[in-house]
């Protein structure tokens, strides 16, 4: 079974939904001695198997797939219908400049949760990790039962003790400033708001297993303290935003190095969950009045993201980045990134 200890670089690339994270990208983290992760939280099993028969073709070294647990029944608030309803009306108007009537937009929430996870033991990876919740312990012994060692994200101690409690091999701990989705495991969730200096001591506290830790990481001295704080590897994702391997688009790639989006918060704006963005037109807008309403609201925004960003516009789409990003990272290979975070760190 997969151990950190057989990385030769202890990093591992955030699994960035979306388009960020390719075959590509996975396998260039891998063959650069770290742990490369699909970002598969909306695919189908068929994509799962696509893409990771692409990083087959591109390392031999270890790799993993991640996953969005899915949303409880009656985890959403009661009236999750009238919010999503009103926040339709607020967007209506933007929608119109793109040629969208997303008032009568039919929302398609598919659900591949299982079958993932069933395609995953028939097909066992490396390494699985699990974001927005811990899964049961039949699925993570099923998973295990194959070789496969398993992972989830967690922000919070409960949630750390909940998912040590269940079995799994280990703990990515997620800071609050780490860029897209806060990994909370129930969509009204606050985030959480301990530093990692604090969070990561108080979850070893109570959990013996492994941590994987990120959030905000943007050199080397970055990765350097969190090894310090007893981290097993230290997982980025905005710094590979830029790399040569990633699928970030043009629109975002622009928007990353663009002196018009100097901040970055934790917006409910286009999913319905916390996720850190760089501050456009779209979260100003519309952070205040988004419901905590997920997946719904990231399919009623995503025919909009999709025109914005065909229009290039990046005022009105999703720029997931970390509080800390540097925007002195030009395009580079992966290789090279990550070599850059370890040089004074060998």
């Amino acid at each position: 079974m997969f151990s950190y200890d057989d990385l030769t670089t202890p990093i591992v690339g955030a699994p960035m939904a979306g388009g960020p994270t390719t075959p590509e990208l996975v396998a260039a983290v891998s063959n650069a001695g770290g742990l490369g992760m699909l970002a598969a939280g909306y695919y189908s099993p068929k994509q799962i198997e696509a893409d990771v028969l692409a990083v087959l073709k591109l390392t031999d070294k270890p790799f993993g797939v991640n996953l969005f647990s899915p949303t409880e029944p009656g985890e959403n608030p009661e009236d999750a219908e009238a919010l999503l309803q009103e926040y339709r009306a607020a967007l209506a108007p933007i929608g119109e400049k793109f040629g969208l009537d997303l008032l009568n937009y039919e929302l398609d929430i598919p659900d591949y949760y299982q079958a993932n996870v069933d395609w995953l033991v028939e097909n066992p990876v490396p390494v699985v990790t699990f974001t927005f919740g811990c899964p049961t312990v039949e699925t993570i012994q099923r998973l295990q039962s194959v070789g496969t060692s398993v992972g989830v994200m967690v922000t919070k101690v409960a949630d750390a003790e909940v998912s040590a409690s269940r079995g799994v091999n280990f703990l990515a701990v997620q800071g609050s400033d780490a860029g897209g989705h806060q990994s909370t495991f129930r969509v009204q969730d606050a985030v959480n708001e301990l530093s990692l200096e604090e969070l990561v001591p108080t979850i070893q506290e109570v959990c013996t297993v492994p941590l994987v830790v990120g959030g905000g990481v943007r050199a080397a001295e970055d990765v350097r303290h969190l090894l310090n704080l007893g981290a097993v590897a230290v997982q980025v994702g905005s710094l590979l935003l830029l790399s040569e391997e990633a699928g970030t688009n043009e629109v975002y790639r622009k928007a990353l190095l663009n002196s018009e989006y100097p901040e970055t918060c934790i917006t409910r704006a286009f999913t319905g969950r916390p996720a850190r963005a760089l501050v456009n037109d779209f979260v100003r807008e519309f952070d205040e009045i988004a419901p905590a309403v997920y997946p719904h609201l990231h399919y009623l925004t995503a025919p909009l993201r999709t025109a914005a960003k065909d229009a290039d516009d990046g005022s009105m789409i999703n720029l997931w980045a970390g509080s800390s990003f540097p925007r002195q990272y030009h395009k580079n290979s992966a290789k090279v990134m990550l070599d850059q975070l370890m040089w004074s760190n060998s």
